[in-house]
C-alpha cells in the first residue's frame, strides 16, 4: 500500500479530490474570492536545502514576480503567524496567514522530485483556493484535473513562468479557469478520511484472497527503482 498508481492498494495519504457538485452559491463564493485576491505568490517552506533544489528555482522566479515566503527558512513575510506541526490531525493549516483571501498562487514544489510523489502542500493550496505551482506535470496527471495547477516544467524558464502569472492577473477570466475543478470536485486532506478509504480497499482485497503482484519481489530495491527520484530536478528547469 503506497501512493504509487501501480500499487496493489493505492493510498493518497496527503490528500484526494472527490466528486462533489457545487451549488450556485458556492460557485459565486469561489468566483468572488478568486477575483478579490490582491497578492501574487505565497510559499510556506521549512526545508531550506532540498534534493530537488526547488530553492534555486524560486530564487530565480522571485526576480520576476513577488513571492511572499513563510516558514523556517529565511523569508520576507512581514507579519506574525503560526502553523500547527501536523494539520492533517489537528485540522488547521496556518489559518493566521490569509491564503484564501489574499494569495492567487502557491508554490507547491516538493522536497524531492520522485515519481508520483505529491504531498499535503498541493491539496492545501487547492483547498484554500490558490492555484498550485508544481515542479513536474507528469506527477499530477492522475490525481487532479488539468487546468487546476501550473507546472514549472512546462515553461522554458522561471522568467517565462512569471510572465504567464502576470498574464493571468491581467486577464481575470483566464485566471478563473483554474477554478473550474471546484464545480465538480472537493478536497479531502484529513488523515482519518484518507486512511479509512485505503484500509477498506485493503481489507476487501484480503477477504477476496487476491494475491499481491509484489509478494515475490525485493520490495525495497523495487521501491527505490520505482520512485525514480531525480536529484536537482528544479535546477534543470533554470
Amino acid at each position: 500500500m503506497t501512493y504509487l498508481r501501480d500499487s496493489d492498494v493505492r493510498s493518497d495519504y496527503y490528500g484526494q479530490l472527490l466528486r462533489a457538485e457545487q451549488s450556485p452559491s458556492e460557485q459565486d463564493f469561489v468566483r468572488a474570492t478568486a477575483l478579490g485576491k490582491t497578492r501574487m505568490v505565497a510559499w510556506l517552506v521549512s526545508n531550506c536545502n532540498t534534493h530537488s533544489q526547488r530553492e534555486k528555482y524560486v530564487a530565480k522566479l522571485r526576480k520576476y514576480v513577488k513571492v511572499d515566503q513563510f516558514g523556517g527558512c529565511a523569508g520576507n513575510a512581514n507579519y506574525s503567524y503560526s502553523c500547527p506541526r501536523n494539520p492533517q490531525i489537528y485540522g488547521d493549516w496556518c489559518s493566521s496567514i490569509p491564503f484564501t483571501s489574499a494569495y492567487r498562487f502557491y508554490i507547491a514544489f516538493e522536497n524531492a522530485a520522485c515519481r508520483e510523489y505529491v504531498s499535503e502542500k498541493f491539496y492545501h493550496a487547492l483547498d484554500r483556493l490558490m492555484v498550485p505551482i508544481v515542479l513536474r506535470k507528469s506527477d499530477y496527471l492522475d490525481i487532479a484535473p488539468e487546468g487546476s495547477y501550473i507546472a514549472a516544467d512546462q515553461f522554458r524558464s522561471p522568467k517565462h513562468l512569471a510572465e504567464y502569472l502576470h498574464y493571468l492577473i491581467t486577464n481575470p477570466e483566464e485566471y478563473l479557469k483554474y477554478f473550474e475543478w471546484t464545480k465538480r470536485n472537493s478536497v479531502v486532506w484529513k488523515v482519518n478520511s484518507l486512511l479509512e478509504d485505503a484500509i477498506c480497499r485493503l481489507c476487501r482485497m484480503l477477504h477476496e484472497n487476491k494475491t499481491s503482484t509484489t509478494s515475490e519481489k525485493d520490495m525495497w530495491t523495487d521501491w527505490k527503482s520505482d520512485i525514480a527520484c531525480v536529484p536537482g530536478f528544479a535546477s534543470q528547469l533554470l
